[in-house]
């Protein structure tokens, strides 16, 4: 799967879910969910490597901290993919490899 496919995944998910659940997504809706969903990384993260009072076992806690990464990244490729950013052309600009 690449990128635009990722992208174009998560938003298909998340627009069926917002739409059983009746949930409005207009463009600040993806910053502050994306805003969310950092805070629940942060927080798996801190637990995970003993910095806070781990609330779930290891083993639960390091599926937690997975699973809230993938949403990170699903969140902003929903993001990207609503303003029209090409990831597969901007990524190497951002990130360049010298050789």
């Amino acid at each position: 799967m690449n990128l635009k496919e990722a992208a174009l995944h998560c938003e298909k998910a998340w627009s069926q879910f917002a739409n059983k659940n009746h949930i409005n997504r207009d463009d600040v809706f993806y910053l502050f969910k994306l805003q969310e969903e950092l805070g629940e990384l942060t927080r798996s993260f801190l637990e995970l490597r003993g910095s806070e009072k781990p609330t779930l076992s290891e083993s639960e806690l390091k599926r937690k901290f997975e699973g809230d990464i993938v949403s990170v990244v699903g969140n902003a490729l929903i993001l990207a993919h609503q303003y029209n950013i090409d990831l597969e052309k901007v990524i190497p600009k951002k990130f360049p490899v010298q050789n």
